[in-house]
């Protein structure tokens, strides 16, 4: 088995858990990694590994439409790699690994006295517990039953990352409705947990160790992970009105998040592709920059398009199609290329920010108009809109409703594709998505051009094109299939779970999907 998956990459290759933190001949060496070390590491790889031009580019800023691919269709067309449904796969749990050593760091008598001096063990703990709760929803929600590690669960069925302490290297897949309330569950005490008066971490990147916005980001992803399964969990109504009454976040200064570095080196991942790299491999999609210019949506014009969206050699701005093959859509040359704040080497990966908490808010008091507005204003303000600018585009909104809540969250999850391609899977929104098969007319601005290529006008041009699919699916995928290596060394276990889910298919649903 490729034993990658479930061990931790360490600073260097001895036993963590032998004795305390020691030193070889050269002090830049230790024995034992720091925690401080394995959660920076953990911050920015975990957006490194899953907001790169792979798993985020090729699968998921596809799958919700954010944006299309410029040259091949392939992914556009759900025929995903199965390098980057591997890498994806390896890269969680290999985060998962470095989370579960700081907390078993701060439990060993042996290592705990030691990583005191990186804030309280506790503290440790709880921020660990609430990094494996992202890391693991995200694989949940990716393929199904996946291997899960809980810290306060003894369960049988949660058998990931193991095998480094328990030598278990085919483990059980277990089932989502376990996971999801075990999620919640470690969610909750690892809020409760929290002393607030102390350094939550030392190596935080979110908050520089500041335990009082950890306890509101354990509260708020709580509050995510409990609306999501709401409809098929009863106790997720309990969860909800805790989170809600424990603290979640109450201002963009409590976003969770990584700003990259203004250099190639630390550049955002998608900095790197599209600048260190030169892959244009993307582009925002047709029905994307629609949606944002009010051709899709009662909003009319958004402030966030010039952000979201450059102009297009021509000075206007051009979503790229989706189409029915590779030639289709290399013949197709007007597209506009992302805005240069989402491509910025300085770019901060979002993890979870208070526009969603608003959002959230607004669903759960019955699509409530205050929240909602504060959502969009959450938003804008987070991108630099002006405030004027803000307060008369929300003069002019419709009421909210699932519809306009669900539609305006979808804009402002932007470059968080999974989280909002689990909404869609819930909701159905946004309802602005080209549907498998749709064959749709698109209408697009040209510039006329003198025999200089001065512009001296401008005229509109329509074409019909075909989203023809590869994959057998009549929506959205609802999941990506397991691992052909899974499926090889971890037989027995993935068939099991193939049968429990009722089926290794790209539209198998969800456990909470209605």
């Amino acid at each position: 088995m490729n034993k990658l998956k479930y061990i931790v990459f360490v600073l260097v290759g001895s036993l963590l858990f032998s004795c305390d933190v020691e030193y070889f001949a050269d002090p830049n060496q230790p024995e034992v990694a720091p925690t401080y070390g394995l959660m920076n590491r953990v911050q920015k790889r975990l957006m490194d590994d899953t907001r790169d031009e792979w798993f985020s580019g090729r699968m998921g800023l596809l799958w919700v439409q954010y944006w299309n691919q410029v040259n091949y269709t392939e992914e556009d067309r759900f025929q995903y790699r199965e390098t980057v449904n591997q890498g994806g796969w390896d890269d969680l749990y290999k985060n998962a690994q470095d989370l579960i050593d700081i907390i078993q760091l701060n439990t060993d008598e042996a290592t705990k006295g030691s990583m005191e001096q990186y804030g309280p063990n506790e503290n440790q703990i709880a921020a660990a517990r609430i990094m494996l709760a992202y890391v693991y929803l995200q694989a949940t929600e990716v393929w199904g039953d996946v291997p899960y590690w809980s810290y306060g669960s003894d369960d049988a069925d949660f058998q990931a990352n193991k095998l480094k302490t328990d030598n278990i290297d085919t483990p059980v897949y277990a089932a989502q409705s376990k996971i999801y309330a075990d999620l919640l569950k470690e969610l909750k005490e690892a809020s409760e947990m929290i002393i607030t008066n102390e350094n939550m971490i030392d190596g935080d990147n979110f908050y520089g160790g500041d335990a009082v916005k950890w306890k509101k980001l354990a509260n708020s992803l709580r509050l995510r992970i409990a609306n999501r399964v709401k409809d098929v969990y009863p106790a997720a109504a309990t969860h909800i009105a805790e989170a809600i009454t424990a603290g979640v976040m109450a201002s963009n200064a409590d976003n969770a998040g990584v700003k990259y570095e203004a250099n190639a080196l630390n550049g955002a991942p998608m900095y790197r592709a599209f600048v260190v790299s030169a892959r244009e491999d993307f582009a925002p999609s047709m029905q994307f920059v629609e949606l944002l210019e009010g051709k899709r949506s009662v909003f009319g014009a958004d402030p966030r398009l010039d952000i979201y969206v450059a102009d297009n050699a021509d000075g206007v701005k051009v979503g790229i199609p989706l189409t029915e093959n590779n030639g289709e859509v290399n013949k197709f040359t007007h597209e506009s290329f992302p805005g240069s704040k989402i491509l910025a080497a300085d770019y901060t990966e979002i993890y979870m920010e208070y526009s969603e908490v608003c959002f959230l808010l607004s669903e759960v008091n019955g699509w409530e108009q205050t929240w909602y507005e504060k959502g969009i204003e959450a938003s804008m303000q987070k991108w630099g809109v002006d405030q004027a600018v803000i307060n008369a585009f929300i003069a002019t909104l419709p009421a909210a409703s699932e519809e306009t809540v669900m539609m305006q969250k979808y804009i402002a999850l932007y470059m968080q594709p999974y989280e909002a391609w689990s909404e869609y899977r819930r909701t159905g929104y946004p309802n602005t998505l080209v549907k498998p098969d749709e064959i749709y007319d698109y209408t697009w601005t040209i510039a006329n051009r003198d025999v200089d290529g001065n512009i001296t006008g401008y005229r509109d041009t329509t074409a019909t094109f075909n989203f023809a699919v590869i994959e057998d699916v009549v929506d959205q995928p609802y999941r990506v299939k397991y691992l052909l290596n899974e499926a090889s060394v971890n037989a027995d276990n993935v068939a099991a779970a193939i049968t429990a889910i009722g089926g290794d298919e790209m539209d198998t649903k969800m456990w909470w999907q209605p």
